[in-house]
């Protein structure tokens, strides 16, 4: 008979140990147990038994030819459930889908969670060669756009807060790393209305995005639009003023429906 334990927080070890390996199956194809382990900072017998639970659970299965460990659909069962009761994801369906058929580009809607941009739904592009995002991504905010859009238009204190415990790290040539050079760039997006990454996670990926604002101006969304490098930068002006609009749209939508945020 095992027993569990608690963190200094009140986390069950057990529960938090599944939802971390949850996570990080989420963001690759496959993974095995000792490279599970590695990434979750415990020994391979606890990640073994994670495993073997949610496998019993149908949460996630082994390639049989590999021995090598992935989700099944019945975590896209959950977030199906998730997204149909989340008001604001209906809310912007119509918007992302006008721009997907406009611009010809993938579409997003992103709402931070604990200092990350998360995306809450996504349109992908028809293009043959493009960036495509799935609802549920994770991404560091500092250095996208619907995560720039969204920073630039939080309250004060929460943005110095943010800052203070923000450890930037470079992923392109294009990433600002310092904290100066973040605030200077959120200032200018508070003040034009939009962000664009060009580059700064992805060197490929580029990016312009807004935010949806409630009645206090504080961003709740962020609306966006990624293209690859070449076709965003022939059509940047009319990206820019798309997802602007979009966003100052749903904005006004959010303002007269407040229940559209549950």
């Amino acid at each position: 008979m095992t027993t569990d334990t608690t963190t200094r927080s009140g986390e069950l070890n057990s529960v938090a140990n599944s939802l971390r390996l949850l996570e990080e199956l989420a963001a690759v194809p496959e993974a095995g147990v000792s490279e599970l382990a590695r990434q979750l900072e415990v020994s391979k017998s606890t990640v073994d038994r994670l495993l073997r639970t949610l496998a019993g659970r149908g949460f996630v299965e082994q390639n049989p030819d590999n021995r090598r460990y992935r989700l099944t659909f019945k975590i896209a069962v959950l977030a199906e459930g998730v997204r149909s009761r989340t008001g604001i994801v209906e809310v912007a369906r119509p918007f992302l889908k006008e721009l997907d058929d406009r611009l010809q580009e993938g579409a997003n809607l992103g709402v931070l969670v604990e200092g990350s941009l998360v995306y809450a739904d996504s349109i992908n592009s028809p293009q043959m060669f493009r960036i495509a995002a799935r609802p549920g991504t994770t991404l560091p905010a500092y250095c996208t756009g619907g995560g720039k859009a969204l920073l630039a238009f939080l309250p004060s204190e929460q943005l110095d807060r943010y800052l203070k415990d923000l450890t930037p790290e470079r992923h392109t040539a294009n990433t600002l790393t310092t904290i100066p050079a973040i605030r200077a760039a959120l200032e200018d997006i508070r003040r034009k209305g939009f962000a664009l990454d060009r580059g700064e996670l992805l060197e490929e990926a580029f990016c312009a995005a807004a935010p949806v604002l409630d009645t206090a101006g504080t961003g709740v969304a962020a609306i966006s639009v990624t293209a690859t490098q070449s076709r965003f930068e022939s059509k940047r002006e009319q990206i820019i003023e798309a997802v602007r609009t979009a966003a100052a749209q749903m904005s006004e939508l959010v303002a007269s429906r407040p229940s559209s945020l549950r």
